[in-house]
This record gives C-alpha cells, sequence and structure tokens, in this order.
C-alpha cells in the first residue's frame, strides 16, 4: 500500500494505492487532523478478561469519507510503545485493504495527515493540469457487446435500482488494470462489487494517440435497474 495526501483549497484527501484497488477518502484538513491526533493518542493493547481471556483488545481510530464514495479508513494501534506498528485499512464498503505500518512510518503520517513539517516528508506543489487531448488522441470506448455488470441476486436490495461512478485504467490492449478502480459514488455496495466482478471481462478499444494504442484512465456509468 502506498498513500497519497493531497491538502489543497479545493480538494483535501488521502488515496491508498493497494493490489485491490484505489481507496480515496475525501475530507477536510482539520478531520485528517483530528484523525491523526486520535489515533496516535490511541491506548495500546489490553488484555481481555472472563471468556475472552488470553486474547488481546486492540484501539482503532476511523475516518469517514464527506463524499458518496463510501470509502473508510481505520488505523489500529499494534503496540502500547511510545513507537508503536499499526495497521492500516481501507474499505468502500464492498471490499478492503489492509496494510502494516512500522512505526517510523506511522510516525511520518501522522504528520502528514496533519500538514506539517516533519525529517524525510517532503511536500510537492500542485502541477498544472490539462484541460484538452491533443488533436491525434483519441479516447478509449467501449467495444461491441462489451459485457456489463450484472444486476446484484440479493434480497436485500429489493428491486431497488442504483449507479456507480467508478475511475480506473485501460491499457493498450484494451483491458482494465485490476488495481486502477476507484469507485468515485456508488449507491449500494453491491452494485460497486458488481462492477469490480464484471471488470476482467469487460473489453474496450484502447486510446490511441497518432493511431498508437495507450494507457488512459476514464470514468464510467454504471447504471442498475431491476428488470
Amino acid at each position: 500500500m502506498s498513500l497519497l495526501i493531497h491538502l489543497g483549497s479545493g480538494d483535501t484527501s488521502i488515496t491508498a494505492f493497494t493490489p485491490e484497488g484505489i481507496f480515496r477518502l475525501a475530507a477536510s484538513s482539520s478531520a485528517l487532523a483530528s484523525w491523526a491526533k486520535a489515533s496516535a493518542a490511541l491506548p495500546g493493547p489490553t488484555p481481555q478478561s472472563g471468556a475472552e481471556s488470553g486474547k488481546m483488545a486492540f484501539s482503532a481510530t476511523i475516518l469517514r469519507a464527506s463524499n458518496e464514495s463510501g470509502n473508510a479508513m481505520r488505523l489500529v494501534r499494534l503496540s502500547g510503545d511510545s513507537l508503536s506498528a499499526y495497521t492500516l485499512g481501507a474499505s468502500n464498503g464492498a471490499w478492503e485493504f489492509g496494510s502494516q505500518v512500522p512505526p517510523e512510518n506511522a510516525s511520518m503520517l501522522f504528520h502528514a495527515l496533519a500538514g506539517d513539517e516533519a525529517d524525510g516528508l517532503k511536500w510537492h506543489p500542485d502541477l498544472p493540469h490539462a484541460d484538452s487531448y491533443p488533436p491525434d488522441f483519441r479516447n478509449a470506448e467501449p467495444a461491441p457487446h462489451n459485457p456489463r455488470p450484472r444486476y446484484p441476486r440479493r434480497a436485500e436490495l429489493a428491486g431497488a435500482s442504483g449507479e456507480v461512478v467508478a475511475q480506473f485504467t485501460i491499457d493498450p490492449s484494451g483491458r482494465i488494470r485490476r488495481e486502477s478502480l476507484l469507485i468515485v459514488r456508488s449507491t449500494h455496495p453491491l452494485f460497486s462489487l458488481a462492477v469490480r466482478e464484471a471488470m476482467p471481462s469487460m473489453r474496450f478499444l484502447p486510446a490511441t494517440r497518432s493511431g498508437v494504442p495507450i494507457e488512459t484512465t476514464v470514468v464510467q456509468e454504471f447504471q442498475f435497474r431491476s428488470r
């Protein structure tokens, strides 16, 4: 897992890049700083008693996205040492990924979330983004008869309609890179899961530049309607 923390007037967020996809959590700078402070102050593990004797109870903090992505992140303290390792878990309500954060990295993470300066921590200014594509660029398009995600067969949905807005990268062969999937917005986690499960069979006409297939990132909306 690698993390990107972005502090800006119009876009403050923490993004986790994992083999299971991208988890982007939009939150205010004050929310990120409060999460860091609360996580650093978590007590260490404590022994359980009674029927749970012999087990340890771990303390955790959770931060949830301020938008409709369903993303949340959880930090669990693993020891009572002043410099403790943590487990960072990222979830979008449909699937999740976790990774251990060593003590030295945990301290740097807390400084970064608070927007502080610290040894070994470097901040980089945003680079300008191009608003238009070059004239010889053709964007990726769904291939003919491209399969669509299936409506989940779960009683809890009760035939409800919904949608998922997903961002993903299409490689030069027209296949989706699974690890690039980011759920931007979703009305239900089961719809997100249906999009993810359909990805291996989906095919696209790749983007091209001067007629040469290239990798590109797209944002696509998927509508779900019960038949």
